[in-house]
């Protein structure tokens, strides 16, 4: 595992990039010839002006891009800023900013505002007693641990000298709360909202999972962390209109946890720490399942066997009979009753089912494989991956706290396969020198900071690299 590098090194270092990073001292979108370079779907590279618009909305001053989208004047000295394209990614930084922001965090001590107790001025309610009806009452208070206090001639207390007062402390800033407390939307909002800044631009979209996302170990679903995943639209309009999607190109995951080791914990050693690399290594190996469907079909779970084709053992035909049935039956013909004089072809083909639900006993009574587990809007393709490799490359965007940082996992066919359904027909000589196939090689950039604007601009100089190599013409 290989952490702390610069995004812009996430990529295969060896691979050419054609054409050059807009970044890059020489910018060229064409051809020898005068013709666009494409992309591998057939579409153009988006412009350079692109990346600058978004850049130049990435650079903006925090408190100004804050003061922006919250509909607020900017303060004196200051002009206001235009914020179309990033708006959605500032919208949900300046709520992260109340769980994150300490910039202007003041911490300072006052005294406490003494409580003004008037009687004259609250209003007596019906059940209420009179002031006279308590002085009056024959009953004596049992302060035996807490005696009252004895007052002075003056009013105030006897044991609290005159003109001291208590000092509390006070909060002034931008928080309204730890960052532990911030709801989990706020980051998956501000995070899917920098992500689709970059895939825009190459013709893809950032959608959330429609199924639970499940890692299959042979026969066992373990669940899965996924905020969700970026892939690319048709060029067939029909099915882009339809939803349908290819992919996916990346995956990203936002976690809510703060702690990950103790203080005498060394770094990379703590119970959370490594908890937490599971929980991002197994986003990768699902997102590396769902790439390899490619050119095949899907096999539910007990697709042909014998116990999910053939009726259930035991007992006679009517042994599981409900008794919820037999109530709502008179019900039911009276409704059938009701309805029989517009009983006709045209309104019965017309007319909805009546839409109840199945009992418990009606569902066990149903014989079929189980639920599916593919994406039915999904196309599943290896977008980007060397046809001649055995090897596929995964991206991942994590998450945690106000940090993002990209993960890169290079790994093997016949290990996707073994740890999938146990089995490979990938021979394991296939393997590099580099890499043997049962090694997972993983390598993660540094955690950045998304407050900090050359930090955010790094990290999305990082997603537009691995769309730019990802979506390449091979």
């Amino acid at each position: 595992m290989e952490t702390n590098i610069t995004a812009d090194r996430i990529v295969p270092q060896g691979s050419k990039l054609f054409p050059p990073l807009p970044w890059e001292a020489r910018i060229c979108n064409e051809t020898e010839d005068g013709e666009p370079i494409l992309m591998d779907n057939g579409n153009p590279y988006p412009a350079a002006d692109r990346f600058e618009i978004l850049k130049k909305e990435l650079l903006l001053d925090n408190d100004d891009a804050f003061r922006e989208v919250t509909r607020l004047p900017p303060k004196e000295g200051r002009q206001r800023v235009r914020v179309a394209n990033a708006r959605k990614f500032w919208t949900g930084l300046e709520r992260m900013s109340q769980w994150w922001d300490s910039s202007l965090d003041n911490y300072f001590e006052r005294p406490a505002t003494r409580e003004v107790a008037s009687g004259e001025d609250k209003m007596q309610t019906d059940g209420e007693p009179q002031p006279s009806e308590i002085q009056d009452s024959t009953t004596t208070p049992m302060e035996v641990d807490n005696p009252p206090t004895t007052q002075a001639v003056d009013g105030t207390s006897s044991d609290r000298e005159e003109g001291q007062q208590a000092i509390v402390q006070r909060y002034t800033g931008r928080r309204i709360g730890s960052g532990q407390e911030m709801p989990e939307d706020v980051r998956e909002e501000t995070v899917r909202a920098l992500a689709e800044m970059a895939a825009w631009p190459f013709g893809c979209q950032v959608i959330v999972p429609m199924l639970p996302p499940r890692l299959t170990v042979k026969k066992i679903l373990f669940p899965i962390r996924q905020s969700f995943q970026a892939a690319r639209s048709p060029k067939d309009r029909q099915l882009a209109r339809s939803g349908v999607m290819e992919g996916p190109v990346f995956v990203a995951q936002c976690r809510p946890e703060t702690s990950f080791r103790g203080p005498e914990d060394a770094p990379g050693s703590g119970v959370g720490e490594v908890c937490d690399l599971f929980r991002e290594l197994g986003a990768m190996l699902l997102a590396a399942q769902e790439r390899a469907r490619q050119g095949t079909t899907e096999e539910k779970a007990g697709e042909g066997k014998w116990w999910a084709t053939k009726p259930r053992w035991g007992g006679a035909t009517q042994d599981t009979q409900d008794n919820s049935n037999d109530e709502d039956q008179p019900v039911r013909d009276g409704n059938d009753r009701k309805r029989s004089k517009y009983e006709h072809p045209f309104l019965a083909s017309r007319r909805a089912g009546s839409g109840r639900k199945l009992s418990n006993a009606e569902k066990w009574k149903i014989v079929q494989p189980g639920p599916s587990l593919w994406d039915k809007r999904m196309r599943y393709i290896q977008i980007g991956k060397d046809k001649d490799s055995p090897f596929d490359d995964i991206y991942m965007l994590s998450s945690i706290n106000h940090h993002v940082a990209i993960l890169h996992l290079r790994i093997h066919r016949r290990y996707l396969d073994l740890l999938t359904t146990g089995e490979s027909d990938f021979p394991p000589e296939t393997h590099t020198l580099d890499q043997p196939w049962q090694v997972l090689k993983l390598r993660r950039t540094k955690w950045y900071d998304l407050f900090d604007a050359q930090e955010r601009l790094e990290v999305f100089q990082g997603l537009w690299t691995m769309f730019h190599y990802l979506l390449r013409k091979q």
